[in-house]
């Protein structure tokens, strides 16, 4: 008798607890990634280079391609990411090369971008 009642707490508790972590598993909120909060981590200096990995990965993804009214944001993009202290020459590469992949209309203003970030860069 005193078996079974300790088999019926434990199962009481066991449901309980799997019930919790379903909930907190729902509750967990997803953030919408837009090109300003992107821009935003990589204008942060204290970006890890895994978060600046991430930004660049999603902006070459979903905002990939330049029109004149968002030329001078991917200038300053591309050169606040030539002077972040947790940047890295592939990453900074990939992203200019594939945006001058992507806009062969604006390669030379991206070139001229590139160049004034590392000339920043020091």
């Amino acid at each position: 008798m005193i078996g079974l009642l300790f088999l019926l707490i434990g199962l009481v508790a066991l449901y309980v607890w799997i019930g919790k972590s379903k909930t907190h598993a729902v509750l967990t909120p997803t953030t919408i990634e837009t090109f300003e909060s992107l821009s935003e981590i990589i204008k942060n200096r204290s970006s890890s280079s895994r978060e600046l990995h991430h930004a660049v990965d999603m902006i070459l993804k979903r905002f990939g391609s330049i029109n004149a009214h968002t030329i001078n944001q991917y200038q300053y993009l591309l050169e606040a990411l030539c002077v972040h202290p947790h940047t890295d020459s592939k990453l900074i590469l990939r992203f200019e090369k594939t945006l001058r992949t992507n806009n062969p209309d604006y390669s030379n203003v991206i070139e001229k971008s590139l160049a004034s970030g590392l000339a920043k860069r020091g």
